[in-house]
């Protein structure tokens, strides 16, 4: 006979969403909760240990982020330029970038819950820093819109203060601990199988919180459910994200949510490892992604221009970048940059690979293109550049190109300052879009449309999203989610 066990909660996972959960029930008023990490301790925290975890909330402006950064020095708070992001500027980007597929009462819950998770954290023990990435234009720091903060130390900073969070408050954390089985049925969830290394057995409790992740570290699972090359994609975050949980529910009859033919992808160094990109030292993220192509252009590996680089500021565009990449010739690309657009990138500590050359021609041949189809590609960018308005890259400034099968909507400079650049560049997928369907109480749903008594969701396993999302809404849906499931889980049980 198996060991049994028993808790008031279990959450399975060990990054932030589940950290958020597990710490929302203890302070709920739950007993005994036991976290169950899949990873070993030295690699536990899901997509969080390879994120720079930034938030994207509502707020009211500077004075407000202050309360998040209080030991801010005075004159460098004085130079940011930090407007206020409002319920109506959060649901409006939500719904143009999933193309008004996402559900309205999700968003909603997503964006009225935002800043007051953010605070919860911040109340909770999280401390906050303000972002390193902006643009310096007389003296002022500009931030894209809707985001201005991460938590210090980033991924890794931001588990290890919930870890000592949760263990202050007895919190148990085991690891190498993955979940084999649920026990229970589309009506009510009793408990899970844990597949430890030194045995099997069952622990039940009154609510599981599901917080175990997506799927996009799983290959097969990626062949099966998105759409495209997507055996080629690198996996970003943790290779541990193999999606069995989700799929352990999906079979005993959760209902699906989200988009199961896409996900969150980026461009990324086509040299980054296959999983899990290094992060920088000071904990600010994924040291190989490569977001500054608003400033330059891509092409593909026949030397050819292939989407809009100047859409939008890059965090309401870099998530679906990475697609447009991988749909390319050999599920590859070039973002090629004069020294204007060099000294514009806002990543200088992003480890990237590149060629230089004093002319387009060299550089071509230094990459493997026909030198006549890149200098013909650049000099038709050039000739189409408009300059009727002033560049301003703290914004969306309408200089566009005219006459191009594909335009370039913001930011359109002729690229003749040399010497140039080309970095190759592939797709990195961070988390896949489909997964399950919840409620505004984080209840995980049953096929029926019913609530599933005792089982609760958040992270990257809710199915949320459509097409394209805003950067650093990930983190604030873990928040968010985590804080509502604990809190149901211990006033439903």
């Amino acid at each position: 006979m198996s060991r049994r066990e028993e808790c008031d909660v279990i959450v399975i996972g060990g990054g932030s969403a589940a950290f958020d959960a597990a710490v929302s029930a203890r302070k709920s008023g739950a007993g005994r909760i036991i976290m169950l990490e899949k990873a070993p301790e030295a690699e536990y925290g899901g997509n969080a240990r390879y994120s720079g975890t930034g938030f994207r909330f509502t707020h009211s402006g500077a004075e407000e982020m202050r309360e998040l950064v209080p030991d801010v020095d005075e004159e460098y708070f004085r130079s940011l330029n930090i407007p206020p992001y409002t319920r109506e500027d959060f649901l409006a980007d939500l719904d143009r970038m999933t193309q008004g597929c996402m559900d309205r009462t999700l968003a909603e819950t997503l964006v009225n819950e935002s800043n007051a998770a953010v605070h919860w954290m911040k109340d909770v023990g999280i401390r906050w820093e303000f972002l390193k990435e902006h643009a310096k234009v007389g003296g002022k720091l500009y931030f894209e819109r809707g985001i201005a903060v991460h938590v210090a130390g980033g991924g890794v900073g931001q588990l290890e203060q919930w870890r000592a969070v949760a263990e202050g408050l007895g919190i148990e954390i085991r690891f190498n601990s993955p979940v084999s089985a649920i026990h229970g049925n589309m009506h009510r969830i009793e408990g899970v199988r844990v597949c430890a290394a030194s045995g099997e057995y069952d622990l039940h409790a009154r609510a599981v919180i599901a917080c175990a992740g997506g799927f996009q570290a799983s290959p097969e699972m990626r062949a099966r459910y998105l759409s495209g090359n997507t055996d080629f994609a690198k996996v970003r975050g943790s290779k541990h994200d193999t999606g069995e949980v989700l799929r352990y529910l999906i079979e005993l009859g959760a209902l699906a949510g989200g988009q199961w033919q896409s996900g969150h992808m980026s461009p990324i160094d086509a040299a980054a490892p296959d999983f899990e990109t290094p992060q920088h030292a000071d904990g600010r993220g994924n040291t190989q992604s490569r977001y500054d192509y608003p400033f330059g252009i891509s092409v593909n590996n026949l030397g050819q221009r292939f989407f809009d680089e100047g859409e939008a500021q890059h965090s309401f565009t870099y998530a679906k970048t990475g697609r447009a990449v991988l749909a390319q010739p050999g599920s590859t690309a070039f973002q090629i940059y004069d020294q204007k657009g060099i000294r514009l990138h806002r990543y200088p500590h992003h480890k990237a690979t590149f060629e230089e050359a004093t002319t387009i021609a060299e550089l071509a041949g230094k990459i493997g293109l026909a030198p006549e189809v890149l200098a013909n590609t650049v000099n038709e960018f050039n000739a189409a550049c408009s300059d009727d308005r002033p560049f301003d890259p703290t914004r969306p400034d309408g200089r566009c190109t005219r006459g191009l099968a594909i335009n370039k909507s913001n930011w359109a400079a002729p690229i003749d300052e040399p010497p140039f650049r080309a970095y190759p560049v592939a797709c990195g997928i961070t988390f896949t879009f489909g997964g399950l369907k919840v409620n505004t109480r984080a209840q995980v749903l049953n096929t029926m449309h019913e609530p599933i008594r005792g089982l609760y969701a958040s992270g990257d396993i809710i199915g949320l999203f459509f097409h394209n999302y805003p950067s650093f809404t990930g983190q604030t849906r873990n928040a968010v989610f985590g804080r509502l499931a604990g809190r149901s889980a211990v006033e439903d049980n």
